[in-house]
């Protein structure tokens, strides 16, 4: 499992209390955001991430793709770079990160919720 960087943090502790139980190669990881249309039961997985933090690790994008296999699933990886009103976007498991700009994204989160 891995450790994440806010020691503190809550998912720190649950990852210590799990450490040793389950097979060699799974991790933990966390999501940073899932919106649920609950008229379609549909999913949207967005991992936010500064620029600073890539390439994710393997288990990160392992666990990204594995959840964008499963149907009523749509998996983003959303990235802050440096150059203010842009952003790189990729739809999993693709690996392609696009740059587009904030309006464009928020072009895409609308299109999700419109089934487009």
């Amino acid at each position: 499992m891995t450790q994440l960087r806010c020691r503190d943090g809550i998912s720190n502790y649950f990852d210590l209390l799990l450490a040793g139980i389950g097979r060699r190669g799974s991790s933990f990881t966390d999501i940073d955001a899932i919106t649920h249309d609950g008229d379609l039961d549909r999913f949207l997985v967005q991992e936010f991430k500064h620029g600073s933090e890539l390439p994710l690790s393997g288990g990160q994008w392992w666990t990204l793709k594995a959840l964008s296999r499963i149907p009523n699933f749509t998996v983003w990886l959303v990235v802050r770079g440096d150059v203010p009103g842009e952003i790189g976007w990729c739809v999993v498991p693709s690996g392609e990160i696009a740059t587009i700009s904030e309006g464009e994204y928020q072009a895409h989160f609308r299109s999700w919720w419109s089934q487009q």
